[in-house]
């Protein structure tokens, strides 16, 4: 098929103008994009934000358990004997070491007519006597000390009392002992003893395990060890054993005998 030429012409034109339309005509549109839909949650408090604590290792304290006041002197006994043991250094000699016998007995009466808690303290000691050549003669059991106190039942605020003293059989004159309405058993040490022998001990005494005790009166393989202070700072210690209405052994550091360091142990020779 042959075309003419004004033909061919008017196609061509046909053709730039399509061309044209479509260059000039408007952009088509870009897709819309969804972005996906972040949701925050916001918490509003007027507190104190909670915080998430960071965790820590566990930790394994070990407590002593603790029990005041403990009971020492507990149960029925009417009287208890002891070996005293006193060590104490007085220069310019070495250390020294002397023991006594000390029986308490304990009752019931009257002083000044008012209802008492009697104990009488019996200490037997050796008596040494100077000189013959600078020689020192020891008396066996020369030395006898009577102590008598009064307490009141319920307060055990002390009453009065007495001390006598006897040595190598000649007595000497009593000694009163004045009313304490003020006293205290656990300030410091004091009496023949070291202790009042009451029920309790009014202070701090903290327990420390068992531990076997040997003393005259026996050998306690589980005796029970507490440990406390005066309220003056000086440490004692004592050892309880089950079945025993006293303790078995007790001790302590005594400032305020002469020497240097002196210190006091008690060890249970009976009691009934």
């Amino acid at each position: 098929m042959k075309f003419s030429q004004s033909g061919g012409i008017a196609i061509l034109l046909f053709v730039f103008a399509v061309l044209f339309a479509g260059c000039t005509g408007s952009a088509p549109s870009e897709p819309s994009v969804t972005n996906p839909q972040v949701t925050a949650t916001v918490t509003t408090t007027t507190g104190t934000p909670a915080v998430t604590p960071t965790s820590q290792p566990a930790t394994t304290v070990q407590v002593k358990a603790t029990e005041s006041p403990v009971k020492v002197f507990n149960g029925e006994y009417h009287w208890v004997e002891y070996r005293e043991n006193n060590t104490v250094t007085l220069p310019p000699n070495p250390r020294y070491q002397w023991e006594y016998d000390i029986t308490m007995e304990r009752s019931t009466g009257k002083y000044g007519g008012s209802p008492a808690i009697h104990y009488k303290v019996t200490t037997i000691s050796d008596y040494g006597e100077c000189c013959i050549n600078n020689a020192v003669t020891i008396t066996k059991n020369g030395r006898i000390s009577v102590e008598d106190t009064y307490y009141d039942p319920s307060t055990n605020r002390l009453l009065g009392g007495t001390t006598t003293e006897t040595i190598k059989g000649t007595a000497k004159p009593a000694t009163d002992i004045a009313a304490d309405e003020k006293f205290r058993q656990e300030d410091k040490p004091g009496g023949e003893m070291g202790i009042e022998p009451f029920g309790e001990m009014n202070i701090t005494l903290t327990y420390e395990g068992t531990e076997p005790v040997t003393v005259p009166a026996d050998t306690y393989t589980a005796a029970r060890k507490y440990s406390g202070r005066f309220r003056d700072g000086t440490p004692i210690t004592f050892w309880v054993a089950p079945g025993i209405p006293v303790p078995v052994q007790y001790q302590f550091p005594n400032k305020y005998l002469d020497g240097i360091d002196p210190f006091q142990s008690y060890e249970l020779k009976g009691w009934g």
